[in-house]
């Protein structure tokens, strides 16, 4: 029984409203239309207060250049993902929400406490309060909601932290892309007035969107890196700091490219904002780049210390664990799927893929500590089950692959074997797990009696 033959149940038990509701929210369809028509009021609201601002000519001017930068971003993060990328429904609700639901609650925010500042303050201050103190709080607990939302209702998708470091950066783009309709249209607005609209617009686009594109992206990133951390731990308390301490740090560091900014622009002292760029932005940008394809290695890594146990207990074969170790091959994988089965093949790929990646995972957590084998167990057999759907649908794919020669295991002497199913390096089956875990066979669940299908290739070797 599905989710929503239990909702319609329980209005018909006397659920009520809340019972309606639960079932009318049951239905995908139903939970998508809901949140497009509210991201678009969302944005259609922020685009009419910023119009007040930039004024409709400005506005049309301001979104496709805001929009530019906007595919390199998002593209440069989900390359981090690759080995087990999110859906394409989390990116899209994390980048709608970045663009409008987050946006639309900073504008306010931000407006309200400037104006109360205001009233305090003289209006000079009130700026730099503004941009230091209030903006920072307000624009990363916006943006830094959608993840947090994606890791309460969709835990498990949300199983490390290259998931928030993506979701996070993908989040801060969407922001990125309002945040910048609305100063590139206020610029051009303000040029038009001196005849200078197209100079000033493209200063202040190569300075946000050629240079700088990466800033809203590698504060929110602290966040999302935090979040990711966070469902690793045991301790609910350990989780919460490490959460807050994330959010802590993007606000710092948002507060500090803010009042650089305001630094170089209102008082007129460039070389600050350039300096403090060169300094400190940039290596932040490239150290966190470098994280990402260090998080991506050691998932790649968990699979190839991992999967030969399930090759061993004749779920996968040796020539599928190879293949999932490479990104390359994976490639070839979906480019396969994609030949013989079409685009719905591909799709059952990437989830195979995704799923023995996550099982890969799991399995690692659990021999260095971090779960029990009562929690791994219950939550192996559902990747197990997933893992052997998929690979029914693919048999004739995954049959017929090899693996591209790798080129180290070549230099030690170990050449694949020729055929269709490699043999385990050295020529021997896996032993124990280290740390004192004997798991030849997945815990409480036996891998099936027969093949997916019951007609092998010709020569294929067991």
């Amino acid at each position: 029984m599905d989710a929503h033959e239990h909702a319609v149940r329980a209005v018909g038990s006397g659920g009520g409203p809340i019972g309606a509701l639960r079932a009318f929210f049951a239905r995908p369809r139903h939970r998508v239309t809901a949140l497009a028509l509210l991201f678009a009021v969302c944005w259609s609201t922020a685009a009419a207060k910023i119009a007040e601002v930039t004024g409709p000519d400005g506005l049309v001017v301001g979104v496709p250049l805001a929009a530019a930068p906007v595919p390199l971003v998002v593209g440069t993060f989900m390359l981090l993902a690759r080995a087990r990328p999110q859906p394409w429904p989390h990116v899209a609700f994390a980048l709608s929400w970045g663009a409008g639901a987050g946006a639309l609650a900073a504008l306010y925010a931000n407006s309200w406490s400037i104006e109360a500042i205001v009233d305090r303050s003289d209006e000079h201050h009130a700026e730099l309060l503004g941009l230091t103190v209030v903006a920072p709080f307000v624009e990363e607990a916006a943006k830094g909601a959608a993840v947090l939302l994606l890791l309460v209702f969709r835990r498990p998708w949300f199983r490390a932290p290259v998931d928030g470091l993506v979701l996070a950066a993908t989040t801060a783009a969407g922001f990125a892309f309002t945040e910048n309709v609305l100063y590139f249209g206020r610029t051009f607005g303000q040029g038009s007035d001196d005849g200078e609209a197209a100079s000033q617009t493209a200063a202040i686009f190569v300075g946000r969107a050629v240079l700088t594109p990466f800033a809203h992206p590698l504060f929110t990133s602290a966040i999302g890196l935090a979040l990711g951390c966070a469902v690793l731990m045991r301790r609910r308390a350990h989780a919460v700091g490490t959460a807050a301490g994330g959010y802590l740090v993007a606000v710092g560091l948002h507060a500090g490219w803010n009042g650089a900014a305001w630094k170089s622009t209102v008082e007129d002292e460039p070389l600050v904002m350039l300096s403090v760029y060169l300094a400190v932005m940039l290596p932040l940008l490239t150290g966190l780049l470098f994280l990402g394809v260090r998080l991506r290695r050691e998932q790649l890594a968990a699979v190839s210390r991992q999967l030969p146990y399930y090759v061993a207990a004749g779920w996968i074969t040796w020539n599928e664990a190879a293949m999932l170790a490479s990104i390359t091959d994976r490639s070839r994988q979906r480019a396969a799927a994609l030949a013989r089965y079409g685009k719905r093949g591909r799709d059952v790929m990437r989830q195979y893929q995704w799923t023995a990646t996550a099982l890969a995972e799991l399995r690692d957590r659990t021999a260095r500590g971090h779960l029990t084998p009562d929690e791994f167990t219950p939550q192996e057999r559902v990747l197990l089950h997933r893992l052997w759907t998929a690979r029914t649908r693919l048999h004739e794919v995954l049959t017929y692959m090899v693996p591209t020669p790798r080129w180290a295991a070549v230099r030690r002497g170990r050449p694949p074997q020729a055929g269709m199913v490699w043999a385990p390096p050295g020529g021997a089956w896996p032993a124990a797990q280290p740390g004192g875990h004997g798991w030849g066979t997945p815990l409480a669940h036996s891998p099936p009696a027969t093949r997916p299908s019951a007609h092998e290739p010709p020569a294929y070797t067991p």
